[in-house]
Order: C-alpha cells, then structure tokens, then sequence
C-alpha cells in the first residue's frame, strides 16, 4: 500500500480514503453522524508505528453522496469498510473506532471477525440508548448548560445548528486548555451532513444495539475508557471488557471523552503495546 489520499468507487458512489504510516494497517473507523473521517480523530501518532487507513463516509468529506437515505446508516459503512479493505488487497487488518465510531468498529467485527486481527473500542458503548448518566441526563450536573445550549442554537440554521451544538457540548469532556483548544478547533472548521446527522438521531439512535453479541466477538479487543466522559458512561466501557472474552480494559483516570487528547502519553502507549502484541495481518501483493 503507498500513503496518499485516493478515492474508490463502489455502488454509484466514490468513496475518499487516505493512507499514511508503515506498518501493520489500522483502520481508523468514521463517526456516522455527519462529519468527515479524517477531521474526527487526531490520531497520527499512531503512524509512526501502524499503516492508518480512514474513510470519509458517504456523504461526508469528499466522497460522493448518497442516492437513499438508509446509506447513512452503519450498515451500508459496514459494507464500504469491507470493500475497502477487498480492494486494499488486505487479508486481516485492525480496527479502532472511538464514540459512534465505535459502534462502526463492532458492527464490522462481529460481521467479518475472520478479517479482524484486533478491535480497540474507545468511550464507546454497545446499544444507542446510553443517555443515562451523561450530559442528557436531567440528573446530570451538567444537564442545566446543555439545555441553555440547545435552547441558544434554536434558531439558527440547521448547518450552523449542529456546528454550534457540537462545539459547545465537546467542550464538556476535555480535561486540559491544550485539548480544549484543539477540540474548539476541529468543529469550528469542521462540515457537517446535515442529513446524515439527522438520519443519525432519528434512525440510528433506534437501531443500534449489539449488546446481547458482545459474547460472539472473539478477537482480541482492547476497551479504553475516560473516567471524566460525560458523552459516554465509562460504565459501559466495563460492561463491554466484561462480556467480551477476549477484551483488556484500561480506564484512563484523568481523560474525557478524548484520551488522546487528555493523557496522549498514557493512550497512545496503551494502544501500540496492545496491538504490537496481537496484529499478525497479511497484505495480499
């Protein structure tokens, strides 16, 4: 595989993928809910030691867009990862995936387990209805200034609607003024789907739930989790390494819901030594 940034067509669509490290490839898994692959993750630490692949989802980025509503959906990523991954010539690769990527990342493994070297879950959860205990939770300390956000941004237009709601409620979950600033960064530049974001809330919210195949999942699998994540319960982060048999859990004790961005020393470590360990993958030349 060479770095770059190339585009794959699939369906009536093209699809916008990069390539940059050596190494094992890693594929970093998009959130589905409206933003592009390559603006979510600061992750490029990582390419001194792996082969990071990311993908802008359809409708997202510079891929093309989409010709029914339902290809907004994790199911049809599902199928445009594996195609990737076919078209890469890859046999086994590793997959992470952070918050709603995370979601992603255990939708692709539990179907094509046979292609997964090794899962890494990041402040994810394994069911769409995860409110209780975060922010949107009227019993949540901070439920009061995400209601005066969502009150403030009422009326603005629907793009500059989830640009703003975004960038304020991340805010929440970083830990130091260095990662906040970074945040402040990616969504006050960052496009969003509108369509895809909306698709989001009102269908895939609903529909996500693997939490009763956790058990089936049986490639080594690291769960990290933020003990200050108020997107996402750290609960669930040991509830996942609970039913997954082959999982190891590491809380990050100072981190949010970004922990590369909260103690990047302690997550990145945690992460390369893991997947040194287990990647065995094989590219097909």
């Amino acid at each position: 595989m060479h770095n770059g940034s190339f585009n794959l067509l699939v369906d009536s669509t093209s699809l916008h993928y990069s390539i940059i490290g050596s190494g094992e490839p890693l594929l970093i898994c998009p959130v589905t809910w409206g933003v592009d692959g390559h603006r979510w993750t600061t992750l490029d630490e990582l390419a001194k030691h792996f082969t990071l692949i990311r993908l802008d989802p359809r409708g997202t980025g510079t891929s093309g867009s989409v010709q029914e509503k339902s290809e907004y959906g994790i199911p049809t990523l599902v199928r445009d990862i594996e195609a990737l991954r076919i078209h890469l010539g890859i046999d086994r690769w590793n997959i992470m995936g952070q918050s709603a990527a995370g979601w992603t990342a255990l939708e692709y493994t539990l179907a094509h387990q046979s292609q997964v070297n090794t899962l890494t879950v990041v402040c994810s959860v394994p069911t769409g209805k995860f409110h209780k205990g975060t922010f949107r939770d009227p019993s949540h300390p901070l439920y009061n200034k995400f209601e005066l956000i969502s009150k403030e941004i009422r009326t603005l237009p629907a793009s500059d609607r989830v640009k703003a709601f975004n960038r304020a409620v991340y805010q929440f979950d970083v830990q130091t003024e260095e990662a906040r600033r970074t945040i402040d960064a990616i969504f006050s530049s960052a496009e969003f789907n509108t369509q895809r974001n909306q698709y989001f809330v009102m269908n895939e919210l609903n529909r996500y739930n693997v939490t009763e195949q956790l058990h089936e999942l049986s490639v080594p699998t690291l769960i990290i989790g933020g003990t200050h994540d108020v997107h996402v319960s750290p609960k669930w982060s040991t509830m996942m390494a609970h039913q997954i048999s082959a999982a190891q859990l590491v809380m990050l004790e100072h981190s949010g819901h970004f922990p590369w961005l909260d103690e990047p020393e302690q997550f990145f470590a945690a992460v390369t030594s893991f997947l040194e360990k287990h990647s065995k993958s094989r590219v097909n030349r």
